[in-house]
């Protein structure tokens, strides 16, 4: 059975999953907690509490894949039950929040590199508009191609051996595509600011806050963009030609009706034949990898699940998964 359903039906069935997870779960954990006995009745407490954050946001991550079990569209977008962020859903004495966002709405950094070693100058300029539009200095795209790609010629904006090697502590580039984006940190000239904490701007519209850089890429995924999910800042990065007119236009049409072919962007009005055919191959309409962050609250505590998933013909595999609390 399709989910791709009107927003009350959406809500109705996550609702649902979410409270048949979290029983599940928290049964387990009362009949755990029934089995203590503490040293101090308060410590006891904060510790029941802190657990249960955690067994909340597990909650949410199983029921998280269970409704991205039930997807069985050809196309991944506005419409499924999963897109977006799920309003908060009381339980007990807390709550939990699930985000569920498709990695293919970003762009992504191993695309810098080819499949030989060098830099791809396409997907450079690709992530040179990107950052143009997050008010970032264009020129650390090289970076980011120096740290990834196979030989010892430092571009102008990048570095090297030679620069890597007298850090304290000295270090190397990796030489091979990225494996998180959180290895930015390492790359001359990405601050944790830059990363995480970006000035936000507005799109002149106003219909799009935009943040930090890490909002819009990714080290996962085969690299085509999902014109179904992609937020402005990343639809313009696929053509010069690709004006915020044209991308706001992209996404009015999807909350419409998600696209459910790459050919329907030909029913938007503003995308000329031109523009479309050199953007062909450069999208998608369906996902096949997807970010769940699950947070549980309960008694001033913060449990967090963030976890990347890859789903394909034999179910779903777990490429990231981190707990914090």
């Amino acid at each position: 059975m399709s989910i791709y359903q009107k927003p009350e039906k959406r809500m109705g069935a996550f609702v649902l999953i979410s409270v048949l997870v979290l029983v599940a779960i928290l049964s387990m954990l009362a009949l755990e907690f029934s089995q203590r006995s503490g040293i101090n009745l308060k410590m006891a407490v904060n510790h029941a509490d802190a657990n249960k954050a955690l067994y909340y946001a597990y909650g949410g991550y199983q029921a998280a894949l269970t409704l991205l079990k039930s997807d069985t569209n050809d196309f991944d977008g506005p419409g499924d039950f999963w897109y977006g962020t799920l309003p908060p859903i009381p339980f007990g004495e807390g709550s939990i929040s699930i985000t569920i966002e498709d990695e293919k709405s970003r762009f992504n950094l191993r695309d810098l590199i080819t499949s030989y070693g060098f830099e791809d100058k396409r997907r450079s300029v690709m992530l040179q508009r990107v950052f143009r539009e997050l008010d970032i200095d264009t020129s650390l795209v090289d970076g980011l191609v120096d740290w990834q790609d196979s030989d010892d010629f430092e571009l102008p904006g990048g570095a090297e051996d030679s620069y890597y090697t007298l850090l304290d502590p000295p270090m190397s580039p990796r030489n091979a595509q990225f494996l998180t984006t959180g290895e930015l940190l390492l790359v001359k000239g990405f601050e944790r600011d830059l990363l995480f904490l970006s000035p936000s701007v507005r799109s002149p519209s106003g219909n799009e806050e935009y943040s930090s850089l890490r909002r819009y890429i990714t080290v996962y995924g085969d690299g085509k963009i999902n014109i179904n999910t992609a937020p402005v800042v990343v639809l313009l990065c696929l053509s010069e030609d690709m004006d915020e007119f044209i991308a706001e236009d992209i996404v009015e049409e999807r909350e419409k009706a998600a696209f459910s072919k790459i050919e329907d962007l030909k029913n938007v009005e503003s995308v000329s034949d031109t523009l479309y055919d050199e953007i062909n191959g450069l999208i998608t309409v369906k996902s096949n990898v997807f970010r769940i962050t699950a947070t549980g609250m309960r008694g001033g505590f913060a449990g967090m699940i963030t976890a990347v998933v890859l789903r394909d013909s034999r179910g779903f595999r777990v490429v990231y998964y981190h707990r914090s609390l």
